[in-house]
């Protein structure tokens, strides 16, 4: 790619992340790294295979959306089924079609389980900071 007077704002390429938790492919774009803004980071985390949970309850200090989709080929076809708690009550939420689940700043948020992938969920993990970091409560 040339560099330009707007190079910046072009980054490639995502770092890819395959550990995150198995089986996942994931890639992942911090806005502090590669010379970026510093305003968003954007997670893309293709799940299945058996059940799993991960993340222990936490905050953060900024807004984050959790995008739920079905397959590339059609978001649309959501064949699985995903729990996620909110909240201090730790109210649980089940996800079973597409849906946008919006992480206001300071929201204490999860665990996620993934209870059934009839097929492929793409999480599409979107938050307004460009460095991610949690904050568990003691």
């Amino acid at each position: 790619m040339s560099k330009g007077k707007y190079s910046q704002y072009v980054i490639t390429p995502p770092t890819p992340m395959g550990d995150f938790p198995p089986p996942a492919f994931r890639m992942v774009y911090d806005g502090l790294a590669n010379g970026g803004s510093g305003n968003v980071g954007i997670r893309y985390s293709y799940f299945f295979g058996p059940d799993f949970q991960f993340e222990e309850p936490h905050r953060h200090d900024f807004d984050q959306f959790l995008v739920f989709l079905g397959s590339p080929e059609n978001i649309n076809d959501f064949d699985g089924v995903v729990e996620i708690w909110l909240g201090d009550e730790r109210e649980k939420h089940t996800i079973t079609k597409p849906t946008v689940v919006h992480v206001p700043a300071g929201l204490l948020h999860c665990p996620m389980a993934y209870k059934r992938m009839k097929k492929p969920i793409l999480l599409i993990n979107i938050t307004l900071s460009g460095e991610y970091a949690k904050k568990r409560d003691k």
